[in-house]
């Protein structure tokens, strides 16, 4: 399993915590199976392991404690119409977990962490958004310094 499904998963526990599921690892077995079967996968055999359980966790604990900084950024990035409070909550559960990547994650290059957003768009979001997504990951990966 790649860290492209690990991704995924992270971004729908994300999603989850913020309609106020728990996000646990009951929610990730589920998350793996659901994933598994669209890719026609036997579940079992695409249960996280140990480096892409610990890449979901370190997202979802970084994305928590640095919440308002990450959504503080999106939102000076972010142009007139999409207010934050308006962003759909997929979109911007893929906004910050890029973020966090282009920000934390040195092991990531922030090319890769906006390609991949761009897939986690067009897979659950629509075209529209992923256009957003793109120039607001675009402007935060040009910003950091």
């Amino acid at each position: 399993m790649g860290r492209s499904m690990a991704r995924q998963a992270a971004m729908q526990l994300m999603y989850e915590r913020m309609s106020g599921g728990m996000a646990d690892d009951e929610s990730l077995a589920l998350v793996y199976e659901q994933l598994a079967s669209a890719g026609n996968e036997t579940p079992g055999k695409l249960m996280p392991g140990g480096e892409d359980r610990e890449y979901i966790h370190d997202v979802l604990a970084g994305v928590s404690a640095h919440r308002q900084e990450l959504d503080d950024a999106i939102e000076t990035h972010s142009s007139g119409e999409w207010a934050l409070s308006r962003v759909p909550h997929v979109d911007l559960s893929i906004l910050r977990l890029s973020a966090y990547e282009i920000f934390y994650r040195n092991d990531i290059p922030d090319n890769v962490a906006i390609s991949e957003a761009m897939e986690l768009a067009n897979l659950y979001s629509e075209p529209k958004s992923g256009r957003y997504i793109n120039g607001v990951l675009g402007a935060l990966s040009r910003g950091k310094g």
